[in-house]
This record gives C-alpha cells, structure tokens and sequence, in this order.
C-alpha cells in the first residue's frame, strides 16, 4: 500500500489526521460487516475482530505520519498484529494480551494529554 500525502491540519488538541472517505469507508465496512458475522462465530471471535479493526485503523493513520504517536502507533499495531492470531492455538495468552492492551493505549493517551499540557502551560 502506498503512502498517501494529505496535509496535517494544526487544531488546538493537536495535529488533524484526516483519513480518506476510502479508508474510512474501509474500516466501517470492516466493523459492520464483523458485527454481522459475530452472530454466527464464536463469541471470542469478535474480540479477535475488534483489536483486527484497531490495527487496521492504526495501518490508515500511519499513511498519514502522525507527528505525535507515530512511535507509538508503529509499535503498538505490530504487537496486535503480533499477538492477535494466539487466539487460534493459545486462548490464555490471547486473553491476557487483550487484558493488557487497553491500559497500553490509555497510557499512550495519558503521555499526549499531558504533553499537550506542558506545552499549553509554558513549562
């Protein structure tokens, strides 16, 4: 997939990034479209879908180079994509990763708010 150029708007909570109506559309049809099959799947599955539709999410803001979480973001979709899959031979393991993972974007949260922070504040 190439890297898609799109200006990176200035707002006061930080830089826009601002996904394509393709992508987007993309990621809905995705989210939607596994809503409808989680009738028919597994109840697991649709943890498996979710943190698919987080990395894929996180695959569309990379084209775009966010200047502030793209570390983060990079490291953060690998590890999902990593470890997403362990739900097919290892359900422990897929369970404690999915344990794991909000507190790692809640804290990735919390740095940006309190970056932003600092920042506004002068020190």
């Amino acid at each position: 997939m190439g890297r898609r150029e799109s200006p990176v708007v200035e707002r006061a909570n930080g830089p826009a990034l601002v996904l394509s109506e393709e992508q987007a559309l993309e990621i809905i049809t995705f989210l939607v479209s596994s809503a409808e099959i989680c009738l028919h799947e597994p109840v697991y599955y649709g943890t498996f879908r979710l943190v698919d539709g987080a990395s894929r999410l996180i695959g569309a803001m990379l084209e775009h180079d966010p200047p502030e979480t793209g570390d983060f973001l990079r490291a953060f979709k690998a590890e999902i994509d990593a470890k997403k899959t362990s739900m097919m031979w290892d359900k422990d393991t897929y369970y404690q990763f999915l344990r794991s993972t909000p507190a790692l974007a809640a804290a990735e949260l919390k740095r940006l708010h309190e970056a932003r922070e600092t920042a506004g504040s002068g020190t």
